[in-house]
């Protein structure tokens, strides 16, 4: 199929217009291409799968970032454990193929370089969470110290008005 057709047919899919594979292949065929009842059945319900799946995700995604609106660490937190819960659904799914596949043969189902990329995906995500906890980490150390040097300048004359101010300023950052 070609690429634009193809483009055509997802935003024709996504928007829900058309419901039927038989509305699907009619569709198809004013635009100049053939396929099979079947054929389009498979690609629509795979596609409804997939964006299922990116909805699912996306609601999930947004539920965290309210549940945990003002608290940016917990947030990324959350956000890092349900990528993780992703590729480890992947995995598990992979290694049921896998499995149930190798009674008649030894062939993999799932190329290297799938593998490969979820283990790089993993290895970034822990990468990602690393140094997520390490710039908390130096802020809040970064913080602590500015806090102190007020106190500092307090005991040393500041008003109290103009310390509270530098503070509200601090637990901004």
């Amino acid at each position: 199929m070609p690429k634009d057709l193809k483009q055509r047919l997802d935003k024709l899919l996504n928007s829900g217009k058309v419901h039927t594979s038989v509305e699907l292949k009619k569709w198809l065929g004013d635009n100049g291409f053939e396929i099979s009842n079947r054929c389009i059945d498979d690609y629509r319900h795979k596609f409804e799968r997939q964006l299922d799946s990116v909805r699912l995700a996306t609601a999930q995604a947004r539920e965290v970032c309210k549940q945990f609106e003002n608290d940016d660490e917990q947030m990324q937190t959350a956000l890092m454990r349900l990528v993780q819960t992703r590729l480890f659904e992947i995995l598990v799914v992979a290694n049921e193929k896998e499995t149930s596949r190798k009674k008649r043969t030894l062939a993999p189902t799932v190329a290297a370089v799938n593998v490969a990329a979820l283990a790089r995906c993993a290895s970034g995500l822990v990468k990602a969470e690393t140094e997520h906890r390490k710039l908390v980490e130096h802020t809040r150390a970064g913080v602590a110290e500015a806090e102190k040097k007020v106190e500092e300048a307090r005991a040393k004359g500041l008003s109290k008005d103009a310390a509270q101010q530098i503070k509200a300023v601090l637990m901004e950052i």
